[in-house]
């Protein structure tokens, strides 16, 4: 699902939930299942792509979307998500687009499910908007830099309770916490996400009712 591009997270994601009650009225096929994640079915592997226009594409942007969205973003992938890296996930993965601003593209699919995709967009949307406060970079690291490429979480995870109180100390977070704080609690209960689960009853269900 690619939404309408929008300037604000609560106006894409309306977007997104409008894209998924089309598809779900299009494909009529009730055993097709919708799959998201990093890689759902083997060889088979998924991107969550987020494009930025209205800011100037940076190394410390990039390294800020890293340590602070992909990181996080990690801990909560089912193990599976791993096989996409490193061919695909890499740190600091861009495209310059041609709306003239750019893509970053290390995350994997987290259209998982509405809680953690509407907490990615928040989270990303922070982080573009206050990146110069933001300059812990535990990814520079040589052990966790190959921890992430790795899927080894428990020393990412050792990395993260910094990160997460830097953002939560900044000025924007109040607004957005409703969204992001559903994250920062799976991350707390170490819960993953389940690349077999279809996934379009969790989109569709609410707009059906």
């Amino acid at each position: 699902m690619r939404p309408q591009p929008r300037g604000e997270p609560r106006a894409l994601l309306a977007q997104l939930m409008s894209a998924a009650a089309t598809a779900d009225r299009l494909i009529a096929d009730r055993t097709l299942r919708w799959r998201a994640g990093g890689m759902p079915l083997t060889g088979w592997a998924l991107g969550g792509h987020l494009h930025f226009s209205g800011v100037t594409l940076t190394a410390p942007l990039l390294r800020a979307l890293d340590n602070y969205l992909a990181l996080p973003m990690l801990l909560l992938e089912d193990v599976r998500a791993g096989a996409r890296r490193p061919r695909y996930g890499v740190l600091g993965d861009f495209r310059i687009q041609p709306h003239g601003g750019f893509e970053y593209r290390t995350l994997p699919s987290f259209l998982v499910s509405p809680v953690i995709a509407k907490g990615a967009v928040y989270l990303a949307h922070l982080i573009v908007s206050h990146y110069e406060d933001l300059t812990l970079r535990p990814l520079d690291r040589e052990d966790l830099h190959i921890a992430y490429y790795g899927g080894d979480k428990p020393p990412l995870r050792d990395a993260v309770p910094p990160l997460l109180a830097q953002l939560r100390s900044l000025g924007g977070y109040e607004k957005a916490a409703q969204y992001i704080e559903p994250l920062f609690q799976y991350i707390a209960a170490e819960r993953t996400w389940d690349e077999s689960r279809d996934i379009r009853e969790l989109w569709c269900s609410k707009v059906r009712a």
